[in-house]
């Protein structure tokens, strides 16, 4: 594992696996979720970064910075700057965006930087994730009470649409209370008005948490999924 720096702030940074034998063509960039919050680091998907290594993908694990004492858009804006230093380092590939929770939500909004991307129980609409008081009333806690809703619109994937990928997977439990399953179904139908290129798979029983862990069936549907779409 090496770490790579793609800004001078302590927390922008990305380790990066790369596997004995490299035989796919794709770059996974993992984006780990939390809820904007300072507990939750990359290392909730290393398991993940493992699994696709196994798989013979590079894998970068990407770091950004969060907190209220990072407001909106610098997580955002971490993640895009790490995306254009990824592809520095691994030219001639193509990439897919893999984020849970609100790392969904970075890698939706960030979808135009890369070819393909994996949301994991995304946090796609901000104020319904506020009305509903969800992730333990996190919108309220990052954003504050008194943020202008507009700032809400322009961070909530459902708001950017169409999805600027050439595909996407969306993987969700239907019995999900973090991350309310409602939000991806309009998600998904909202972009169909404009375009198919997203592909939505609904769990029947997968908690918020156990989406990312990679010993779960679906992720061998996902690296399914990203062999035929390539």
């Amino acid at each position: 594992m090496k770490t790579i720096t793609y800004s001078e702030h302590e927390q922008c940074f990305i380790k990066v696996v790369e596997p004995d034998q490299i035989t796919q063509n794709v770059v996974v960039i993992l984006i780990h979720g939390g809820y904007w919050r300072m507990e939750k680091t990359l290392e909730t998907v290393a398991d993940a970064q493992s699994f696709f290594v196994e798989a013979g993908y590079i894998v970068c694990n990407v770091e950004y910075r969060r907190g209220p004492e990072n407001p909106w858009p610098i997580p955002s804006n971490d993640v895009k700057e790490a995306i254009k230093k990824i592809k520095v380092c691994f030219p001639n590939y193509h990439y897919a965006l893999i984020g849970h929770s609100v790392g969904g939500q970075l890698a939706l909004l960030n979808a135009e930087s890369s070819d393909y991307v994996i949301a994991l129980a995304p946090v796609t609409d901000l104020i319904y994730t506020r009305d509903m008081r969800l992730g333990d009333e996190a919108v309220q806690e990052y954003f504050a009470e008194e943020i202008n809703d507009s700032v809400l619109v322009s961070a909530s994937p459902i708001s950017q649409l169409p999805l600027k990928a050439d595909a996407a997977l969306i993987i969700h439990g239907a019995n999900d209370v973090r991350v309310d399953i409602k939000t991806t179904i309009d998600y998904f139908q909202e972009n169909l008005k404009n375009k198919n290129n997203i592909e939505l798979l609904i769990l029947p029983e997968m908690a918020h948490q156990d989406i990312i862990h990679p010993d779960e069936t679906h992720f061998s549907y996902l690296l399914n999924w990203l062999d035929t779409i390539v």
